[in-house]
């Protein structure tokens, strides 16, 4: 028979945005500890509202799985005297393991005998198992964290009560002085404290009080109640996943409403009404289903039922005239100014105060543009629209909209910019400035955008690693990696071989006096970015590492020759074995070398010796296509094997020597251009 267990930890609200994280948390470590614990499980049923994380594991088994083991002891010259009697140490050993002596056995273990004990252990009630689940709830990480009264353990959020039942039965503990039992808690407002009869009882009886404990049914009759009243007033009300995962995390009983606001607030900008509502009051924006245009309207879910919800429409349509109008009066100030009254604003405020100001800013990535679009042969247009863009970018920044609604920033400089007559693709540009904003979010959508959008994520990584403030560890108050991963998306959007590292070396050079080591630093910051896109690509770890230690940094090339080397690896796996086997041969002494000597093709001994530097020699000085660098790896596997069989690079004569080094280094740094073979794994 098997049964089923419950586990629940009552809580004060959590923050809406860590819910779901938590909840799959509290599910795959219960699922790890029975695991661990032997106890068999059919399926485990997650739960979460604001004021709980819970699970219901079905199909319990009753007692743990037995175990047989062999437990292993002393060797045998220790463990039996001159007599051939057991010595005490084998006496304790099997007395240790709960048997006698005569339980003993001997085996020989790698040439020597030791002596064994072949034990059973039987399996513990699941009851008593499922007591040490307070681990569980100890173990738990968190984002953020507080502590309250007078205990030392921080956790998300106070913690007020748990239920833990196997099938009607309560399993007793007790972590920061809350003793498990039966007892929950409705809502906070409509419902009460409940008794849970048994497991089988507990979504119910928490509806009964006004809880929907189970997070996508919530969420479900939220989008149904949001559809069904677009469906009574005819409207179509846009459902945002992000802004519909937020609600259902801080309601447990929810009830849609919608409400009207003053027409005269549509003369703002629809992106700021948006903004004002869904992303400061959790609204749903209403439209036109014909033309799309914003219609004076909201919905909102209150946590709670239908009663006096006029009372509540009318407290948030109070709530929202005031942001709006804020919104309207700061809108209407900014239009009265013109943008270049914002720009001479920009010499006053500091990017950091060891950045310089943002006029520097400007400055600087106005002058890198040309060294970008020159590196990529982009048209002069290009150029010229990403640099009109450049002298004016983070005006905006000075704007009361965006002082007000921060999210708009770089948004509200394009919309400022076009309707201030600098045209459409410079005014693109500035809004896209700051894409993207999350890893695989929205990129700029032209080519002037992409180009401003690198120079300024290039400028503050260059700043921030040149007065020594680089993330350290998981600390990165100023999001660079963020900045270093949008680079790394928008170049390869727009699929452009940019030779970063000599560009890094260039802005750094003019920054500080240590180029050469700060230039180190931010190539391998970048590189690491490779790592997490590529894992999403299905290119295997060895893969990742050997491509990030290539020379140089173009990030298109990176990318790609990951990808062959991962095609070939799983098409043509011997020939891709033999050929890491020989230019690894190849890269393990051309590595080592120090010779600055030039390789000669006269001083050469042997067929093999002068077939391998013809070779050489032909092969192209740079490569921006790994097919072709493949292809020409395969042709080197039988020069290079035929080499090592007929020469010996530490020759006697030291010219000959110098020579042999010189072709090895010659031809790790072609190999290097790609990856480091010495990465690769070759035994698989």
């Amino acid at each position: 028979m098997t049964k089923d267990y419950l586990l629940e930890i009552g809580l004060e609200e959590v923050p809406a945005r860590f819910l779901k994280d938590l909840s799959d948390q509290l599910r795959l470590r219960v699922s790890d500890f029975l695991t661990d614990e032997r106890l068999t499980f059919t399926s485990i049923e997650p739960y979460a509202t604001p004021r709980r994380l819970a699970v219901i594991v079905r199909g319990l088994a009753e007692t743990q799985e037995d175990i047989e083991e062999k437990a292993k002891g002393p060797s045998l010259k220790i463990a039996k005297d001159d007599s051939g009697n057991w010595t005490k140490a084998a006496q304790g050993f099997a007395r240790g393991q709960g048997g006698t002596p005569e339980d003993l056995i001997i085996e020989e273990v790698k040439g020597e005998n030791y002596v064994f004990i072949q034990k059973s252990i039987k399996g513990k009630p699941a009851n008593e198992v499922l007591q040490g689940i307070v681990t569980v709830i100890k173990n738990m990480i968190f984002p953020v964290s507080m502590t309250w009264h007078d205990y030392h353990t921080p956790y998300i959020r106070p913690i007020h009560w748990f239920v833990s039942l196997l099938d009607d039965e309560v399993v007793p503990f007790e972590f920061v002085e809350v003793k498990a039992g039966r007892q929950t808690r409705g809502h906070r407002f409509l419902g009460q404290s409940v008794e849970i009869n048994t497991v089988d009882d507990y979504v119910d009886q928490l509806r009964q009080e006004f809880v929907i404990a189970n997070y996508e049914e919530r969420q479900a009759l939220i989008r149904e109640q949001i559809e069904k009243i677009a469906s009574d007033n005819n409207w179509k009300i846009p459902i945002d996943d992000d802004l519909l995962d937020e609600v259902t995390s801080i309601v447990e009983w929810p009830t849609a409403f919608s409400a009207d606001f003053e027409e005269e607030y549509l003369a703002i900008p629809k992106r700021i009404l948006v903004t004002a509502m869904r992303d400061h009051q959790r609204y749903f924006y209403v439209e036109n289903p014909e033309n799309g245009e914003l219609l004076p309207y909201f919905v909102s879910v209150r946590n709670g039922d239908s009663n006096h919800i006029e009372n509540v429409a009318r407290g948030n349509q109070k709530v929202l005239r005031a942001r709006l109008e804020d919104a309207l009066f700061f809108y209407e100030n900014d239009t009265n100014q013109t943008i270049e009254s914002f720009v001479e604003k920009l010499a006053n405020v500091n990017e950091h105060y060891k950045l310089g100001t943002l006029t520097d800013k400007q400055n600087r990535v106005h002058q890198m543009i040309p060294v970008l679009t020159k590196s990529i042969d982009l048209e002069s247009s290009v150029t010229q629209t990403a640099q009109e863009a450049a002298k004016i970018y983070k005006f905006d920044l000075m704007t009361g909209i965006v002082d007000e609604f921060a999210e708009l920033q770089g948004y509200m400089g394009g919309y400022y910019a076009e309707k201030s007559g600098l045209g459409e693709d410079v005014a693109k540009a500035i809004a896209t400035q700051y894409l993207p904003v999350t890893s695989g979010g929205e990129l700029p959508d032209t080519q002037a955008g992409a180009v401003l959008a690198i120079a300024d994520k290039l400028d503050t990584l260059v700043g921030y690693f040149s007065v020594g403030m680089q993330p350290t560890g998981s600390n990165d108050p100023y999001a660079l990696r963020r900045q270093a991963t949008g680079i790394l998306e928008i170049i390869l959007n727009q699929n452009w071989h940019l030779d970063l590292e000599s560009i890094i070396y260039q802005l750094v050079n003019e920054r500080s006096e240590e180029a050469d080591e700060i230039t180190k630093d931010l190539v391998e910051f970048i590189k690491n970015r490779l790592e997490p896109h590529l894992s999403k690509s299905g290119v295997d770890y060895d893969i990742i590492n050997a491509v990030k230690q290539a020379n140089g940094l173009n990030l298109v090339y990176n990318v790609n020759s990951a990808i062959q080397l991962q095609a070939m690896k799983k098409v043509q796996a011997s020939d891709y074995r033999e050929m890491m086997e020989a230019i690894t041969r190849v890269t393990n002494l051309g590595s080592k070398s120090e010779t600055n000597v030039t390789m000669d093709e006269s001083l050469a001994e042997s067929s093999s010796e002068r077939q391998l530097i013809s070779v050489i020699n032909d092969l192209p000085k740079q490569e921006t296509d790994p097919e072709i660098q493949l292809a020409n790896f395969s042709l080197l596997i039988n020069p290079i094997n035929s080499y090592f069989e007929n020469n010996m690079v530490n020759a006697d004569e030291e010219q000959i020597k110098n020579n042999r080094y010189a072709t090895m280094q010659t031809l790790t740094n072609y190999i290097n251009i790609m990856l480091d073979p010495r990465e690769i794994i070759t035994k698989f």
